[in-house]
């Protein structure tokens, strides 16, 4: 028998997670933002993790109005983003998230989900759909599984 994903979101109403946390340098991207750069990061990403086979990343990903993306910096050069997908009134899909892993001590990718929690609950969300299980997910404030249909 197949073992199927375990999906999960974060209830943002039970997060105290600040925009900026961990002094991160970050910025929402202009819609007119070269993508060029991005997917070179993309690429990095799935290099450094050894993906086998990769989600494809289209350019037009980072344009399109329901999709904000949000870029981190370290010493004023874009080394990670996450693409956050604007479902519903009340609810966000972080989507996609990437880095190039030039300095793994930042622990960007932990420290990013929770910066993102910060930025949508204070704009009125009220959940982060965060795609599957992961264990380092389960850390998070406000985590949820979604259960099974009944």
């Amino acid at each position: 028998m197949t073992e199927h994903p375990v999906y999960a979101k974060i209830n943002l109403q039970e997060t105290n997670y600040k925009p900026g946390l961990c002094n991160l340098d970050y910025k929402l991207l202009p819609k007119d933002t070269d993508p060029a750069p991005l997917l070179e990061i993309y690429r990095h990403y799935a290099i450094y993790k050894k993906f086998q086979s990769t989600w494809p990343i289209y350019p037009d990903e980072f344009s399109k109005p329901y999709n904000d993306v949000i870029a981190y910096y370290d010493k004023g050069e874009i080394v990670a983003w996450t693409i956050i997908f604007l479902l519903a009134k009340n609810a966000v899909w972080n989507m996609q998230f990437a880095w190039n892993y030039h300095d793994p001590k930042l622990k960007l990718g932990y420290k990013s989900i929770r910066n993102e929690c910060g930025i949508y609950r204070l704009k009125g969300y009220k959940e982060m759909l965060i795609d599957q299980d992961q264990n380092y997910k389960k850390l998070l404030q406000g985590y949820a599984e979604f259960g099974p249909m009944t």
